[in-house]
């Protein structure tokens, strides 16, 4: 497999094409027609087969690009086919992004506050008839009272935890607010597609409808894009800038670690695997965000939340 062209779009959208021989295609055509569950379509044999040449190939290419242009990828590459030949090989191009030149002037002594949600009357009512029924109905007046004491503060503790897990995502979120510097717009546009798509998804899972929540948000459609649109940039920017703290502050996963994060590969964090440089790439940044997001935390500020808890009354009709 060989590098044809490289070059980048704007800073940090790297885009490249390489060529792979008749005898490596024709090499990875014989390995995908023993498998099986081998394509019986030719074209899809076809594709199966480009499919495993690169998967199987490109990793010494991507290898030597990075460190030949001294590159720090940040995402997966996407591949395309430009043309195909089996007596010739296959032409084909890839993009990825790569960490752009970025500026962080501070990444400590953040300050967010501990905010737990109020507690609604309904909620604690709820939680004493299914936990504590028979407990309830044998009390007297005094002891009613006191259940419901109780069980508001066990409420209430989970709640802080929960807003404390959330203060510290926004600690780390105050530091794309730090991060400046030219960032790829398409790169932007896809962090934005994704918040959105998360976005959407947490609706439907707590059965709010978008009007609903533009409702009691105050805000028009355009209103909420534009927050959408700042919300995601903040959130890339942190991300990236958090590989930038990592670097700073010597904070690199060791081989070890990673090693033990290839052997236990996770799905749900690191996607699906590709290919060798490309996998311990995600796993390696994945281990170095973590440490630098507990660094950002821990010389940072979280203001402890109220000592006594907000209950919502139910609302008169």
């Amino acid at each position: 497999m060989k590098l044809e062209h490289f070059g980048m779009a704007e800073p940090g959208d790297c885009r490249l094409v390489f060529t792979a021989s008749a005898e490596e295609l024709t090499a990875a055509l014989a390995k995908e027609q023993a498998a099986p569950d081998a394509p019986q379509d030719e074209e899809e044999l076809l594709t199966a087969a480009v499919n495993r040449t690169i998967l199987e190939g490109f990793d010494p290419l991507y290898r030597q690009l990075v460190q030949e242009q001294k590159l720090v990828p940040v995402t997966d590459p996407d591949f395309e086919l430009l043309a195909v030949n089996k007596a010739e090989g296959f032409r084909a191009g890839a993009e990825f992004y790569c960490l752009p030149p970025l500026e962080l002037e501070c990444y400590t002594g953040f300050t967010q506050p501990i905010q737990p949600r109020p507690i609604r009357q309904v909620s604690i009512e709820l939680e004493v008839n299914t936990r504590h029924g028979d407990e309830d109905r044998a009390a007297d007046a005094a002891g009613k009272a006191a259940l419901r004491d109780r069980v508001t503060r066990e409420l209430y503790a989970k709640r802080c935890a929960q807003a404390k897990d959330r203060a510290e995502k926004e600690l780390v979120w105050q530091l794309g607010d730090e991060v400046t510097g030219p960032v790829p717009k398409r790169l932007e546009a896809g962090n934005y597609f994704a918040e959105q798509r998360q976005f959407n998804l947490s609706l439907q899972a707590n059965g709010i409808n978008f009007d609903q929540f533009l409702a009691v948000r105050g805000q028009t459609v355009e209103q909420f894009r534009q927050w959408l649109h700042q919300q995601a940039e903040r959130k890339l920017r942190s991300w990236l800038g958090l590989l930038l703290v990592a670097e700073r502050e010597g904070l690199q996963p060791t081989e070890a670690e990673v090693n033990a994060a290839l052997a236990h590969w996770d799905e749900k964090l690191d996607g699906e695997r590709t290919f060798p440089a490309n996998d311990t790439r995600k796993v390696r940044q994945r281990l170095a965000r973590a440490k630098a997001a507990a660094f950002v935390v821990a010389h940072s500020t979280l203001t402890p939340p109220p000592s006594e808890p907000l209950v919502q009354e139910p609302e008169a009709k």
